[in-house]
């Protein structure tokens, strides 16, 4: 029986990114797991929060799942106690991390996963100390680790333009993300709701994730500015509602410095936890993602599990999850009349909505598989390591 460590200690009560990501890969890893023995290094203080997650009736009887506690009181305990522990139960097959970490030395073969590489296309949005940080973990995983896994095409095309890391010079690991279970076991909404949501005269808009530069609010605004005046001339709407769902960041009193709409209702609701995202999600008619960069979109696939119609900016991973015919919009296009366009095309004319809903189904259909074809390609890899 091989032996596996999954570090899970990137996992928060938050459920950021990182969190929806280990938890999703770890169920379905561990729904075959029959032929793994696998330890779970989790932080100590969301170690019940993760078992209750992820165990089912069927896997909380297996031995063969070791769930073991983390110090995490903060990262430089985490970090030694650790490697700490991994030492003191032995030699592992393979060590997959969900995230890059600062872990130089283990008792077995190590593989990272790296989600994107923000740092590099965007350096002057984040710190000095930041960017240097990310570069150590990049160099020492390509130096130092077994292999890197990633988690979509577009990660893995950054990894060779920025720090030249292929298939030629490292052992590399292809992990997706796809549709969580938080959002599947929500049932969708149905098709005549969702259609009927379009005749109505109020409009709801929502936007997830931190209210930064980085996840585009700037964009956002510029369309806010552009439609608020907009609609003192044409009246189409009775209310108009942006529902601001995310963790406030140093910017944020920045972007919403002075801003004073009289036709646009905006709504924060900070961090919230699936059943009210999800209620936000059904009654949104279009969900706003014009990030300069993701390596995924987590937000942007339970939006349109729950039929909100996203408006997306034009960057390589939604090209990879939507397709290149759905609209997307950038710089060029502009963040103001092509996106108004947009909308009130779905607004007017039910077969563009049609067309648009058709196109979602067929991203719904090809994500639904992605943590299983993660968990089989980890449990692949660990057979061959």
């Amino acid at each position: 029986m091989k032996k596996l460590a999954f570090v899970a200690t990137g996992y928060i009560k938050k459920h950021d990114g990182v969190s929806v990501y280990t938890e999703n890969l770890l169920i379905e890893l561990l729904a075959h797991s029959n032929t793994t023995k696998t330890d779970i290094f989790i932080g100590k203080s969301v170690l019940e929060l993760l078992k209750n997650r992820v165990l089912s009736s069927e896997t909380k009887e297996l031995k063969n799942i070791t769930f073991i506690p983390v110090n995490d009181n903060n990262f430089f305990f985490k970090t030694l106690d650790l490697t700490r522990q991994m030492y003191k139960y032995g030699k592992y097959d393979l060590i997959f991390m969900t995230n890059f970490m600062p872990i130089l030395f283990t008792p077995g073969k190590r593989i990272k996963v790296v989600h994107d590489f923000s740092k590099k296309k965007f350096p002057e949005l984040f710190s000095k100390f930041s960017l240097i940080y990310n570069l150590f973990l990049v160099k020492s995983a390509k130096k130092l680790d077994f292999a890197i896994g990633y988690i979509s095409q577009t990660t893995q095309e950054d990894m060779k333009k920025y720090f030249d890391i292929d298939e030629n010079n490292k052992k590399l690991l292809f992990v997706p993300n796809g549709i969580p279970f938080k959002v599947k076991n929500f049932s969708r909404v149905d098709d005549k709701v969702a259609f009927d949501k379009f005749k109505q005269k109020d409009l709801n808009f929502c936007v997830v994730g931190r209210i930064n530069k980085h996840k585009g609010f700037d964009r956002l605004l510029k369309f806010c500015n552009y439609f608020e005046n907009s609609l003192k001339m044409k009246k189409k709407f009775d209310f108009v509602t942006l529902h601001i769902v995310g963790k406030q960041t140093k910017e944020t009193e920045n972007i919403f410095k002075n801003l004073k709409f009289k036709n646009i209702n905006l709504v924060f609701h900070g961090f919230l936890d699936d059943d009210e995202l999800n209620k936000i999600y059904q009654k949104s008619h279009f969900s706003f993602f014009l990030s300069r960069n993701e390596g995924y979109g987590l937000p942007l696939i339970e939006a349109m599990w729950f039929k909100s119609i996203p408006i997306i900016s034009n960057i390589p991973i939604f090209d990879e999850i939507m397709g290149t015919d759905f609209p997307k919009f950038d710089d060029i296009t502009g963040y103001e009349e092509e996106i108004e366009k947009f909308i009130f095309s779905i607004f007017d004319d039910n077969k563009t909505l049609q067309s648009i809903y058709k196109q979602i189904e067929v991203v719904i259909e090809k994500e639904m598989q992605g943590y299983s074809r993660s968990a089989n390609n980890l449990i692949d890899f660990l057979e061959s390591a």
